[in-house]
This record gives structure tokens, sequence and C-alpha cells, in this order.
């Protein structure tokens, strides 16, 4: 079967939970004999929108297309034709059998039906809000609440200050530096001086606010994503707490599916006996994953014992990776030790006792959850989202209240002091990639809407 994964971003550039399982799933089905080519957006300032390449990462076949967001609006994150363009080419060249799209950011929302009208079975799974929330499908306003229902007035004040939406100027300012070849240079400034480069683009958005009428722009898109996605066979949720969204979006139930992630590398491991202090957090150093309510909340643990280990890249938020370390400057116990490659899982796994996940956003399902359990590691994780149908309490985990510091400390400190999941436990049966790569086999054989396919 000639099948396609498309996305938003792929390792090596990026490697967050979405990316690397979708790297997986792919090394997953070429291992039972499919065809798998990734479709995946790429940011490269010294490349034409639109533009096309080739590469191999590993055994797996890559098509990126560049994606810049030129237009600065709205309707240009999910609708470009430059993208579309290069989305109709890649799927018209590989011939697929079934398109299985993990995002549609930085692609286009053609993308389902460009892969419907190639007679392609077309499935999507929803690995966040993005659906009903542009900023990175979070459901969380630029102040870090929560956005429990939505109203798209509330989003227009909140997209205001959206990276992916820019003044005129500004986009002005990106076009004429990429005709004179600064593309590159705009890369290197970017990373030797991150936060320069985030005041500068927030004092042009100052000085140049957006006129856009943002509220009937989100009335479009939403009607213009509901329409896309009646292209698609099945539309995927982790957890059901995903596809409870997802029918609040206004999904048919028939549509919608819970299929669990199948994400770790396997085999699972038992969990030892004995007090957990060696604590770690592992996943994107970003305001919704509440690091900073970690970090208060260990700094008030009293034990020398305990250490906490904090690995993700300094450089997808450099703002708040600095406030983080700013805050944990004078605790010797917590220590930044950067992001890892994939492959490096189960060593830096091995090095922990537990592993906290302290969000404050809907998490979907975890992907680091499921890892954690599947090496025989108790999690304490924020009580929100699709994560308790992922941690059972007092079980395999302790859940907090998301933002609750003191309640974050205690259970903390019950693990460290031996007090809580101390005993021992056999190996959890967590679906592996491969399980979950032979579940969504079934899935994509399934013959599209009014086409036969030989079996």
């Amino acid at each position: 079967m000639r099948i396609l994964l498309a996305l938003h971003a792929f390792p090596p550039r990026s490697t967050a939970g979405v990316e690397v399982y979708t790297l997986r799933l792919a090394r997953a089905l070429r291992e039972l004999g499919q065809d798998v080519l990734v479709l995946a957006a790429v940011h490269d300032l010294d490349a034409p929108h639109g533009a096309l390449r080739r590469r191999q990462h590993g055994s797996v076949a890559v098509a990126e297309v560049v994606s810049l967001h030129p237009q600065g609006t709205l309707a240009g994150t999910y609708d470009d034709p430059a993208l579309a363009a290069a989305v109709r080419e890649v799927i018209q060249g590989f011939a697929p059998d079934c398109v299985h799209v993990q995002h549609m950011l930085n692609l286009s929302a053609e993308v389902l039906g460009e892969a419907r009208r190639a007679g392609a079975r077309v499935l999507m799974t929803l690995h966040d809000h993005w659906l009903t929330c542009p900023r990175d499908g979070l459901r969380l306003r630029a102040d870090l609440s929560l956005c429990e229902s939505v109203n798209h007035a509330v989003c227009a004040v909140c997209l205001r200050d959206s990276p992916y939406l820019a003044p005129a100027v500004q986009t002005g300012l990106l076009a004429a530096a990429r005709r004179v070849g600064l593309g590159r240079q705009l890369h290197r400034l970017h990373d030797l001086a991150p936060r320069t480069i985030e005041a500068g683009l927030r004092l042009l958005r100052e000085l140049s606010p957006l006129h856009e009428d943002l509220a009937a722009a989100m009335d479009r898109r939403a009607t213009r994503l509901r329409e896309a996605l009646s292209q698609a066979d099945l539309v995927l949720a982790p957890t059901l707490f995903v596809r409870e969204r997802a029918l609040e979006f206004g999904l048919p139930a028939e549509q919608v599916r819970r299929v669990a992630l199948g994400a770790v590398q396997g085999p699972t491991l038992p969990r030892p006996a004995g007090p957990r202090r060696r604590f770690g957090f592992i996943g994107t150093l970003a305001p919704h994953k509440g690091v900073h309510v970690l970090i208060e909340a260990f700094r008030g643990l009293d034990s020398p014992q305990v250490s906490l280990d904090v690995f993700g890249s300094p450089y997808a938020h450099p703002s708040y990776a600095e406030s983080l370390r700013h805050a944990a400057s004078d605790d010797p116990r917590i220590r930044f030790q950067g992001a890892f490659p994939e492959g490096e899982q189960d060593r830096v796994l091995a090095g922990l006792d537990a592993v906290v996940l302290p969000s404050i956003w809907w998490e979907t399902t975890g992907l680091v959850l499921l890892e954690a359990l599947a090496a025989g590691l108790p999690v304490v994780a924020s009580d929100t989202g699709g994560v308790p149908e992922v941690v059972a309490h007092g079980a395999t985990g302790l859940l907090v209240p998301p933002r609750d510091v003191r309640a974050l400390r205690s259970a903390l400190d019950e693990l460290a002091s031996g007090r809580a999941l101390a005993d021992e436990l056999p190996a959890l049966p967590v679906q592996t990639t491969l399980e979950g790569a032979c579940e969504l086999l079934e899935l994509y054989a399934y013959a599209p809407r009014g086409v036969e396919m030989a079996t």
C-alpha cells in the first residue's frame, strides 16, 4: 500500500510530539512492508515560498514544501494557493492509496481535498485543538487563561499578537530581505539573538497593528475547516476528550473515532520498587507546558536528595526558557539538559525515577506520558484534557489540578518520601508503534467513498 503522511513539520528541524510520533509511524509502516512518503512543511527563509524538495531522513522518504506565511493573514494559515499547488504535485506524483494527515498547519486545508480527488482513502488524527484555536491549537489566551468555550470575539483579541499573523510592514520587510538574499542571515540572527528578534517583532506590531476583522475571519475559518474535513473518511481522536472537542466543533459523530496512539518503541518494562527522587520534565519549554509551575513547586521541597532534570530546547520560546533558568538559578538540584535526538528516549528515561507533566493546557494524550509508563516510571501530571484517560491516579501516577503549585509539590513529596507509588508494578500494556501501525493499516485498507479497491 502507498501511504502519504502529511504534517506541519518534521525531524530533524522539529522534534515535538506530533513530529516524533509521525516519524515512528512511518518507520513502523515501512517495517510492515508499506511504501511510505512523508509530506512536511519547512520554514526556510532562504528558499521560495511553496518550493518543493526531496530528502531522506534515515529510511523515511520526505517531500518538503517551504511554508513562510507570506500573507500574514488568518486565511493564509489554512488556505494558501502556493502550498495547495505543492501538495497537489506531491499527491499526484506519489499516487497514494491512503493519505493520513497529522496536521494541516503550515500546509493547507486543501491537502484533504487533493487526497480525495486523487481517489485516496483520507484520514486525519487530531493531535491538538487547532480546529478551534489557531494559536497552535492550545485553547489558551495570550494571558494563558483557558478557553473552555469558543467565542470568536475573544479569539479576535487573543490573535492580535499571534506570530502567524503579521502587519503589512512586517511582511513587506521580510519579503524585501529575502529578495536581496538575506534569508539565511535572518535565520542566523534569530539563533544568535532570539530575544532581540522577539522584541523587534513586538515593536512592529505595536507600530503597525492589524486591521483585519478577526472575529469574522474566525467564522470563515471554522466554515472552511468543516468543509475540508468533510472530505475525510475518518477523523481519529487519541482520547475521548479530544473526540468530544471534535463533536463540539461540529464534526458528525459517525466520522470521529477514538484510536489510541501507538507511540512507544517497546517492549514495556515493569516498575521497580523504591522512592522516586530523580524527577524529570521532557518536552517543549513553552508556557503551556507549565514548567514554571513545576520549578516553583520543586523549589519548595526540603530534601537535598531530590533532583529535577529539564529536557527541552531553549530556542523554541527563548524568553520563557530564560525565565525558567532565572527562577531556578539558585537551586543546584535543578538542571537544564537541553534537547536530545530521537532514539535517546530510553537512555534519558533510564536516568529518572519519575516524569512530571505540569501542563496548563488541555493535553490531548501526552506522548511523554506513554513513554514514561512504558519505561516503568510513575508520572505526576496535571489532571487536564485527555491525561486522566492515560494515567490512573494512585496506580500508575498522581494527578493534580493544573497550575496548583501546592498540590504539585505535595505529589512530588509523596513520591520522594516513598509514601506513594513506591511499590512494584508489572509492565503495562502500552501500545507500541508497531501495534498502532497494524491497527491503522486496517483503517487505511477500507475503500474510500465511491471507490472500489481490489482486495
